[in-house]
């Protein structure tokens, strides 16, 4: 029988978390003062951004798609790459009691998802069911979820926890980092109506039953493993959700081949040259891989 171990609030040190998340576990974590000051710096771009529209989460009642992606394009960009989030980055993982000189993080991305129905693809891309294994990434990083404003069920990530000792088909054999990269990651904003973009995707149909949806508020965290199955729960309200995620990653984890088994990621290319060092923002110099 597979069991899940779900841990609430639980003080244990980073070492002993990324071992419970690497078999499986998943942590939930109240508001830090890291994670609500990353909230708080999110609110304000995203205030500046669809300004004069009214209440910000329905601003897709306000504009038309394209004007949508025209705000909601710069406001992503502007999170991910200012020196403000990097420092907010770096305070939030110290408070979680990760080693700085030895942790590193990749560049946050803020999620901007409106009613299904409005706009479900580029800037706002829907993502099926994946591990982050398949876009390319390594198996010892540890994923980190928080929503912007209080949640609901349509306002989260679909959990298939089921799957996560389960190998499935999928096209990630496909799927190529550097090509991503290179024609297609800063193409989001012409993806309207359709997403033209090929993301790797399951190539086999999954049990609707393994579903799970964990709603929690404002700056509170969800840790989980990059190789646990997730998704864009599909959002059936009129309001816009949006949250953030990083990835962290221990450099010995990586060194020493720790983490959970690839079971089934092919993509090529590497994500590790976007990691930077908790510490002082250094990037991840390369390291030998068992």
């Amino acid at each position: 029988m597979s069991i899940t171990r779900i841990y609430v609030n639980k003080n244990l040190l980073d070492d002993e978390r990324r071992a419970q998340i690497f078999d499986g576990g998943i942590f939930l974590y109240a508001a830090t003062p890291g994670s609500l000051k990353m909230t708080e710096w999110a609110r304000e771009l995203i205030d500046q951004a669809f300004g004069g529209t009214g209440d910000v989460r329905r601003a897709h009642n306000v504009l038309d798609v394209r004007q949508f992606v025209e705000r909601a394009g710069p406001l992503k960009s502007t999170f991910t790459n200012s020196a403000q989030t990097k420092r907010a980055c770096q305070e939030l993982i110290v408070g979680m009691g990760c080693d700085p000189e030895t942790t590193y993080f990749d560049l946050p991305r803020l999620r901007v998802a409106p009613p299904g129905a409005f706009l479900t693809s580029g800037v706002s891309y829907a993502y099926k069911p994946h591990r982050d294994t398949w876009y390319a990434h390594p198996p010892q990083l540890v994923n980190y979820w928080v929503p912007v404003f209080d949640g609901d069920p349509s306002h989260v990530m679909s959990m298939f926890v089921e799957y996560f000792r389960r190998p499935i088909g999928n096209t990630s054999s496909e799927w190529d980092y550097d090509d991503w990269v290179k024609n297609a990651r800063f193409a989001a904003a012409s993806n309207i109506g359709q997403e033209t973009r090929r993301h790797p995707v399951p190539s086999m149909q999954l049990d609707d039953a393994a579903d799970i949806r964990i709603v929690q508020n404002s700056g509170d965290l969800m840790l989980f493993s990059t190789c646990h199955l997730h998704a864009t729960a599909p959002n059936e309200l009129d309001t816009i959700r949006f949250s953030y995620d990083l990835r962290t990653l221990h450099v010995e984890d990586l060194a020493l081949g720790r983490g959970p088994e690839n079971l089934d990621g092919r993509a090529t290319g590497s994500t590790l040259r976007d990691f930077l060092r908790v510490s002082d923002l250094k990037p991840l110099d390369p390291v030998p891989q068992r």
